[in-house]
C-alpha cells in the first residue's frame, strides 16, 4: 500500500505513527517509510556524487542503517534530519574513498522521470533544445560547487527543506547554512546569468 492511500502527505514529513511502528519492528510501517523517502533521498545522494549507479547504492546503504538503527532515535519528530544525515555521511564517506563522477544529465525528479526531459513538446525544436541546454548549465552550475555548498543548496532549493532542518542535518549553526546557501544561490545564478548572456 503506497503513503498516499494511507493518508500520508505526497510531500513533508511522513506520520509519526509510522516511525513508532517501525521502532516496534513493523515491517509494513517500514516499507511506508521507505516509499515516502526513497526518491528525495536518491535524488539528494545523486545531486552529491553525479552518478546514478552509485547514488542508487549509497541510497540502499542508508535505508538499511535507517532499519537497523531506528530503534536508537530518541525524538521521531526529528527523523527526517536524522534520515538526511545518515545519507549524508555516507556521502562523504565515498568522497573519501574516491571523488565524486563528472557532472551527468541523468538526474531523477520525483517521479523517477530524467530531469533534462523538461522541454515542452509543444515548443518549437528551438525552443526545446534551449530549455534543455539550460538544464545542462544549471545542472552543471550545482555540480560544480563545493560539497559543503552543494548539500545545503540541494536541500534548501531542491528539497525545500527550512534551513532549520539543514542545520540539523548537517550538524551545523543556523547563520553558518543560511551563509553557505546565499553564496551557492549566488554563484548559481553566476553561472546561468552568464549563459543567458551569451544567448543570441
Amino acid at each position: 500500500m503506497s503513503p498516499t492511500s494511507t493518508g500520508a502527505p505526497s510531500d513533508g514529513a511522513c506520520p509519526a505513527e509510522w516511525i513508532e511502528k517501525a521502532r516496534q519492528g513493523d515491517l509494513v510501517a517500514y516499507q511506508r517509510i521507505y516509499d515516502h523517502y526513497a526518491r528525495r533521498v536518491l535524488n539528494f545522494i545523486y545531486r552529491m556524487v553525479n552518478s546514478v549507479e552509485e547514488a542508487e547504492d549509497l541510497a540502499q546503504e542508508t535505508f538499511v542503517t535507517v532499519y537497523q538503527k531506528l530503534g536508537t532515535l530518541k525524538d521521531v519528530e526529528r527523523f527526517e534530519p536524522w534520515l538526511f544525515r545518515i545519507a549524508r555521511n555516507y556521502v562523504y564517506q565515498r568522497y573519501r574513498s574516491r571523488p565524486p563522477a563528472a557532472t551527468s544529465l541523468d538526474a531523477l525528479d520525483d517521479d523517477g522521470r530524467p530531469e533534462t526531459q523538461l522541454a515542452d513538446v509543444r515548443k518549437t525544436p528551438e525552443e526545446s533544445f534551449d530549455s534543455l541546454e539550460l538544464e545542462k548549465v544549471v545542472g552543471e552550475a550545482i555540480g560544480a560547487l563545493p560539497p559543503k555548498y552543494r548539500e545545503v543548496f540541494v536541500l534548501s532549493a531542491l528539497r525545500r527543506m527550512s534551513y532549520a532542518a539543514i542545520a540539523r542535518i548537517v550538524r551545523r549553526s543556523l547563520p553558518s547554512v543560511k551563509t553557505d546557501i546565499h553564496r551557492a544561490r549566488l554563484e548559481v545564478r553566476r553561472r546561468v546569468k552568464g549563459y543567458l548572456g551569451v544567448m543570441p
